[in-house]
């Protein structure tokens, strides 16, 4: 038995993509989430649907501050959730899709230090707002997302996209090292070939790249689904998982062996 109940986790990549049974379990379990999100509409859709099913815990969706009208810090943002469910106790960033079809001739400089950015950037954003609230909480956790080129390196996933899941690797060995005698675990989840809602691109950008390609060298023989993600999420926000720190949770169904 997981144990969730009566705790807060702020879910930046919760309203879509592979994100959204993780965010179910979570609240399943009794845990309260605030869902950060670029997406609104979509987010105030997912909020009617999980109130119809009437689950233990409750969900609220929060911007970032400076997509807020007026702009305001991240750290107020941080600060209400805390006000509205008595305490911040978890961070997880699901952000970033599967990447573009993309290569080392066709990627600019400026493009993958966005990708950088974006993904290692925006994870230590919310890892150091949320510091003065995991400090405060009797089971602080962070988990973060990577990918298993990210971790090993390769030619199957995107660059960019691994290059910066790379990044966010080194990040997470570090902290986790650093506030280690804090008592606050930092993790990475290792993605192989997820199944996840499918996320249109944009006018001009390369297509997705396509993960179903990955599913002839999974010694499993299946793609990995949002259920499986949402195991591995719930177990790392658990009190239970109190001994796990700096590690990287494989969940590629054997990907990362081939």
């Amino acid at each position: 038995m997981q144990t969730l109940k009566g705790r807060t986790c702020i879910f930046a990549g919760a309203s879509g993509g592979d994100g959204v049974e993780a965010l179910k379990a979570l609240l399943a379990g009794g845990m309260n989430v605030a869902m950060m999100t670029h997406q609104p509409a979509q987010a105030q859709r997912l909020l009617d649907e999980i109130e119809a099913m009437n689950l233990p815990g409750k969900c609220i969706a929060v911007q970032d501050g400076k997509s807020q009208n007026p702009p305001i810090p991240d750290a107020e943002v941080f600060r209400q959730v805390a006000e509205r469910f008595g305490s911040i106790d978890v961070v997880i960033t699901n952000t970033g899709g599967d990447g573009f079809e993309d290569s080392i001739d066709s990627v600019e400089e400026d493009q993958l230090i966005k990708e950088v950015g974006m993904l290692m950037g925006g994870s230590y954003h919310m890892l150091k707002t949320a510091l003065p609230y995991l400090r405060k909480s009797a089971a602080p956790r962070v988990i973060f997302m990577t990918t298993v080129e990210g971790v090993r390196g390769g030619r199957l996933e995107s660059f960019a996209n691994a290059v910066a899941k790379g990044a966010v690797v080194g990040l997470m060995r570090n902290c986790a090292a650093r506030l280690a005698s804090e008592k606050i675990n930092v993790n990475c989840i290792q993605k192989g070939a997820i199944s996840r809602i499918p996320h249109p691109a944009r006018p001009g950008e390369p297509p997705f790249k396509d993960m179903n390609a990955l599913l002839p060298y999974i010694p499993q023989g299946r793609m990995g689904t949002a259920e499986d993600l949402a195991g591995a999420i719930c177990f790392l926000a658990s009190e239970e998982s109190a001994y796990v720190t700096g590690t990287v949770l494989d969940l590629s169904g054997g990907l990362s062996l081939v």
